[in-house]
């Protein structure tokens, strides 16, 4: 265990490091470029990065079923008037923002996430993998995301994190479920996708702001299932891993 936290925390500092430089060129693919540095000077397999053909059906329930809770996150925030959404119809911001979406949210930060850190850490328990992988994850967007969070940040943070872990459940349930980190980057990409459509102006400080605490607690339900059974899944697989050993 001590092994895997010293390299957990080497792969935080790394990421964070990468990620500040990155910045500055206005470009973020961090995530991925610090997992193939590992890659390669660890000597690992980049079959870790677990990029594979799945079972779509897993994937195409869970995302359905968030999509249901997110619209139905902006209907409530646009009638009791918590906030604002002005989508667009621009075809070139479209385009620009789903590439963005499958590149830049998706692709590089699930490859190192929920694909090479997660099989780094596989024989962990469950509720390990998720503390360890899901608080990198969120500690890794300080550095852009402190600026942009409304209102204090002592609240808005935390309100952040808490987003991170209930979205990291639910990869991480579809990681585990399928065999394969896809299902995670296209998850992420087409999540993230509509909101970045959504033209978001809070009227409401917190209730309205993103991380929306409406979101939130809609999503509870669907990330206690992801949880509880993806830790099902995860034991019955580490169970057979050492029996064959």
């Amino acid at each position: 265990m001590k092994n895997k936290l010293f390299f957990v925390l080497a792969f935080l500092i790394s990421v964070v490091i990468v990620r500040i430089i990155m910045i500055r060129f206005f470009i973020d693919i961090s995530p991925i470029v610090v997992a193939i540095a590992f890659i390669l000077i660890l000597r690992d397999k980049f079959s870790d990065l677990r990029l594979r053909l799945f079972n779509p059906l897993s994937f195409i329930v869970i995302l359905l079923i968030t999509y249901v809770v997110l619209f139905l996150t902006i209907f409530i925030q646009s009638y009791f008037k918590f906030s604002e959404f002005s989508f667009t119809t621009d075809k070139g911001k479209i385009i620009g923002y789903f590439l963005s979406a499958i590149i830049m949210c998706g692709f590089t930060e699930e490859t190192a996430w929920r694909g090479y850190l997660f099989s780094k850490l596989k024989d962990l328990t469950w509720f390990q993998i998720t503390i360890i992988i899901n608080l990198t994850w969120a500690i890794w967007h300080i550095p852009s995301h402190f600026y942009c969070l409304e209102g204090h940040i002592w609240i808005s943070f935390p309100l952040f994190i808490v987003t991170c872990f209930e979205l990291g459940i639910i990869m991480q349930y579809l990681r585990v479920k399928t065999d394969s980190v896809i299902p995670a980057i296209l998850f992420h990409a087409l999540f993230i996708f509509p909101l970045m459509l959504a033209g978001l102006k809070t009227k409401v400080l917190y209730l309205g702001s993103f991380p929306y605490i409406i979101m939130i607690l809609l999503l509870l339900p669907i990330t206690i299932y992801c949880y509880r059974v993806g830790q099902r899944i995860h034991e019955k697989q580490n169970n057979r891993a050492q029996q064959a050993v």
